[in-house]
């Protein structure tokens, strides 16, 4: 009798263990309470009411808040804008995440390409351009809450 229930806990400790087991798993994409990725927070800012500012040369990894904002310049070489060339608009791989606000209201000096975006939703994304030259520029931002 001793050894059927010994048995019988060590089943229900085993079934309880492979249950808690599956209740931590996440879908994919799902970023969960896991630990973000190591990011520092941005230069300091140059706009008001932005959280940083990222030019050409910040290709780091980024914290950012939800509702945050960050801005972005990117400055063209002598020999980019020479050929006429600027860095292309730059774009978020997830925009659900982090969102282009509209720069309209932004006038920005010959050769220099301005960015905004808003932080929506937790997640880790790359912003990425590319200069007239064909050089590229990426930096990671993540964003917690």
């Amino acid at each position: 009798m001793h050894r059927r229930t010994r048995a019988a806990l060590l089943a229900a400790t085993a079934a309880l263990l492979l249950t808690a087991g599956c209740a931590d798993q996440h879908p994919a994409g799902h970023t969960g309470t896991a630990a973000r990725p190591p990011c520092e927070q941005p230069p300091d800012a140059v706009l008001p009411h932005t959280a940083g500012s990222l030019t050409e040369a910040q290709s780091g990894s980024y914290c950012l808040a939800v509702g945050d904002q960050l801005s972005v310049f990117l400055t063209a070489t002598a020999t980019a804008t020479a050929a006429g060339g600027r860095w292309a608009p730059v774009t978020s791989s997830g925009p659900t995440v982090l969102t282009a606000v509209p720069a309209d209201q932004l006038t920005a000096p010959i050769g220099v390409t301005p960015a905004l975006f808003r932080a929506r939703a937790t997640g880790t994304v790359q912003l990425t351009s590319r200069d007239g030259t064909g050089r590229s520029w990426r930096a990671t931002v993540v964003v917690g809450r």
